[in-house]
């Protein structure tokens, strides 16, 4: 995934899985009043929502969409690409070690956008050769596609980590985590694809006491884990525009 997020600031079901998680009214108008960007889409750097595990257990807020800071700015280190986190990596990559050591995390979702490539003669990266795929030429096209779960909230696992600014006050980062991608994906988007977590899997995903090690099997994940549906959409409004792909759960 290296698209952008379909924001959930104005999200029916926002106040009932806020609800869910614990919080008063008064704190739930709180959070969707002033901790969620209005903007439909977010890119990379921008604040995104997010379920962030602290010492007094977890709790929702807004964090940077990119895992490594500028210790001294902390403003996105633009130097590395950590919006992404590849999951095969996260138990080996010094990333997640050095300090601020990450936790695992979620971020909230409407869905997420991809692009598909449409290159010369009409082809998709499925009709690409082996040596065109290993380097694929530069697209003529692109097509908008939102990848969704009929309307529901998408809770997509992430890497965070904590920092301090010079006030001592608490700034988090996040990295969105990406499997490898899935074949029947490839076309629209060849490179990853996010995972993504149920509702009765949050508890032990943000317990910051279960290793990550103990996720080896979830990293390694082939297929979809949800039915999803991704479908062509116009960038101005994101209505369709076009087809629409039932992304079929394993199982």
């Amino acid at each position: 995934m290296c698209g952008a997020i379909y924001n959930i600031n104005d999200h029916p079901g926002l106040p009932g899985l806020l609800s869910e998680l614990g919080y008063s009214r008064e704190e739930i108008e709180r959070i969707t009043g002033t901790l969620v960007d209005a903007r439909p889409e977010l890119r990379p750097t921008d604040p995104v929502l997010s379920l962030i595990p602290t010492k007094s257990g977890a709790k929702v807020m807004a964090a940077t969409w990119w895992l490594k800071l500028d210790q001294a700015t902390l403003q996105p280190d633009t130097r590395w690409a950590t919006f992404n986190c590849q999951s095969r990596r996260i138990l080996n990559s010094k990333l997640h070690s050095i300090p601020p050591r990450s936790y695992r995390s979620v971020v909230f979702a409407r869905g997420f956008f991809e692009w598909q490539p449409v290159y010369s003669g009409g082809r998709y990266f499925s009709s690409l050769s082996d040596e065109e795929q290993q380097r694929p030429p530069r697209p003529i096209s692109k097509q908008r596609y939102l990848i969704h779960n009929s309307g529901d909230i998408m809770l997509l696992a992430a890497m965070c980590k904590h920092w301090l600014d010079a006030q001592g006050q608490p700034v988090v980062s996040t990295g969105i985590i990406t499997l490898p991608p899935h074949p029947d994906f490839q076309d629209i988007h060849h490179k990853s694809f996010p995972l993504i977590l149920t509702k009765d899997e949050l508890s032990r995903w943000l317990d910051p006491a279960i290793p990550s090690d103990g996720y080896r099997e979830l990293f390694n994940t082939i297929g979809y884990r949800q039915t999803l549906e991704a479908v062509a959409v116009s960038d101005n409004n994101f209505a369709p525009v076009g087809e629409s792909l039932l992304l079929n759960a394993a199982g």
